[in-house]
């Protein structure tokens, strides 16, 4: 079919037209195959200095399309151009609410000002921090490797069309090419720019840190001798049969937001690193924000504290609240309940708190001794499963020795039961009210027996459990103020589980096996959590009762669609959004990123 003259005309001169009023500027182009036309719509930019195809869509057989052109002009029913094609393309929500908060804290451009840019023969469009921002964004949403990063994510995002690249620019030789431009003093000094980038944008706490420590497995092979952080040590998940990371990081107490973080050998036990993560913050602290440390106070756990690192913080005037292992006191665990005072706190349940001073290390501090009857009920719940475990061990052991001296098997010695029966009952106080007896003959055990003490159980529960000794130099602090701070650890807790997260965790997967890379892995993941940290923020400033990550898998379903019109123009625009994710584009200002973008949010009439 061939268009007569007059509508080409027309069409041609809506082509001029609309091309003032939409904010697509594309074209429809021919194009055949096996010697038939077909039409497509296309968009062009510039990609490394030159004009290429950016966009494409396919729109049919030249004859159907311009049949449906002609029929739109024709019914005289529109003011303008009909919509011709209507494609969800593009995810919206998460990338573009997550770039935006990039580009607001200027990540690519702190890394670039720290980092030396890639040789010329292996240089690309992309800068290092381009790149490094990319990763984040992508763990922050749904973490692919660097070789599946293009075409299962990139492809599918908003970004894609923000910083159009090819394909080979985002292969994984690439990224590592630009990975290892990154040493160890970069990433202090970006982290200290960062620091200072976040304190113009956030109310930063002035005075109380919060620290903490996690450890990540890995798949490293153990004959791997090119990585040094990677070590065998005691996981927190488990995986001790597998080489290990640690990562000590700091966090803002009154903001929540992730400050610095430091890598260290997996087999290096906490304490060890205290002092030297905190001697990295301070620096930070001390030439970004212009702050001495006897401004700071830190928060930390009880896996941190020893003579050696109080005598530290002594030394360099810092202030701090941390817990102690009952053992190192065991006297105040003794003090009766009635010895307790009410505690109430906002936003939770109360607890009860014994308070004194105690000369600790040659020197007198405070102790507040909590007591928490919810904390109480969970590790009483903890023991009881334990005990039931660990009963069910000893009837199938019993059951095996009486095989054992019937004539089946070699048996067992004395030893080995004792050592099995040690390994079992290590945790929660359980050797202390298990009776065994075990009748032996030459070492052989004939018949093994025990008895649980309910009576001793019951005194050590009373005494032990749902307590938590803390100590602090902040003589000036109130009880309420004292508890508050160290509670609030448990958000940092919280940001580790969500990077461990095996669905949509920043951390995983982390296919790298050098310490330098290991390193960059850690700074685009700490990118990735700090973003996740600024959307918790605004999500309760708005009250929204969202995690971070459930608030992205919502985003995640805001899709940007192109809208083709007969006259070849083109529209972005945002659609079919749910009650709550109406709800979270308000509170996101996602109205106000996507018109920055150059998409349109349709609303109902």
């Amino acid at each position: 079919m061939v268009l007569p003259c007059r509508s080409l005309i027309f069409l041609l001169t809506w082509l001029v037209i609309d091309s003032m009023y939409y904010p697509i500027m594309a074209s429809l182009i021919e194009k055949r195959k096996k010697g038939r036309p077909y039409l497509y719509w296309v968009r062009s930019a510039r990609v490394e200095g030159k004009p290429r195809i950016v966009e494409q869509v396919y729109l049919g057989p030249k004859e159907r399309v311009l049949e449906e052109i002609k029929q739109a002009y024709s019914r005289g029913q529109t003011q303008g151009p009909s919509p011709l094609r209507q494609i969800q393309v593009k995810e919206f929500g998460a990338s573009a609410w997550l770039w935006h908060w990039a580009q607001k804290l200027g990540l690519a451009e702190i890394v670039d000002r720290h980092v030396p840019a890639v040789a010329n023969k292996r240089r690309t469009p992309l800068s290092v921090g381009q790149y490094l921002v990319l990763a984040a964004v992508n763990r922050a949403i749904e973490a692919r490797s660097k070789r599946a990063l293009y075409r299962h994510w990139y492809q599918e995002s908003v970004i894609s069309r923000l910083l159009p690249v090819r394909e080979a620019v985002l292969t994984s030789q690439r990224f590592w090419d630009h990975m290892d431009r990154v040493e160890a003093d970069h990433i202090d000094a970006i982290q200290q720019e960062l620091l200072v980038r976040l304190q113009e944008l956030f109310p930063l706490g002035e005075e109380t840190l919060l620290y903490d420590t996690t450890n990540y497995f890995t798949f490293i092979d153990t004959f791997n001798e090119r990585a040094e952080l990677p070590q065998r040590g005691h996981n927190k998940q488990k995986r001790s049969d597998l080489r290990q990371l640690s990562l000590a990081l700091f966090e803002d107490e009154q903001t929540g937001l992730p400050l610095y973080h430091q890598c260290y050998a997996g087999n290096r036990p906490d304490v060890s690193q205290f002092t030297t993560a905190w001697e990295g913050m301070i620096e930070l602290w001390m030439k970004g924000l212009k702050r001495a440390p006897e401004q700071m106070t830190l928060i930390f756990d009880a896996g941190n504290p020893s003579r050696n690192n109080l005598k530290d913080l002594d030394q360099a005037s810092l202030h701090y609240v941390g817990a102690l292992p009952g053992r190192w006191v065991s006297d105040l665990l003794a003090v009766e309940r009635e010895a307790y005072r009410k505690l109430e706190l906002g936003g939770s349940k109360h607890v009860k708190v014994y308070r004194c001073r105690r000369d600790l290390w040659g020197r007198e501090r405070t102790l507040v001794v909590i007591f928490s009857p919810s904390f109480y009920r969970k590790q009483r719940a903890a023991m009881n499963r334990l005990q039931e475990k660990v009963q069910g061990r000893l009837m199938d052991l019993a059951g095996r020795i009486e095989q054992s001296r019937d004539g089946q098997g070699e048996g067992y010695q004395r030893s080995s039961v004792e050592k099995k029966i040690r390994q079992w009952t290590a945790r929660d106080h359980l050797r202390e009210f298990l009776q065994i007896e075990i009748k032996t003959e030459k070492e052989r055990v004939l018949e093994l027996q025990w008895f649980w003490d309910g009576k001793k159980k019951r005194e050590l529960q009373r005494r032990y459990l749902g307590k938590t000794i803390l100590f602090t130099d902040r003589d000036d602090w109130s009880s309420e103020q004292i508890v508050s701070a160290y509670r609030r650890l448990t958000r940092q807790e919280h940001l580790f589980a969500l990077s461990k997260a095996r669905s949509n965790g920043p951390w995983w997967p982390m296919y790298h096996w050098t310490d330098s890379k290991i390193r960059v892995h850690a700074l685009y993941c700490h990118f990735a959590l700090l973003l996740l940290a600024i959307l918790q923020i605004q999500l309760r400033q708005s009250g929204i009762r969202l995690t971070a990550a459930r608030a992205v898998g919502k985003l995640e379903k805001i899709y940007e669609t192109l809208v083709i019109y007969t006259n070849g123009a083109g529209e972005r625009v945002l659609s079919d959004m749910d009650e709550e994710q109406l709800q979270l584009a308000q509170a996101l200002n996602l109205e106000e990123i996507a018109t920055e973008m150059g998409t349109t949010l349709l609303k109902d009439t």
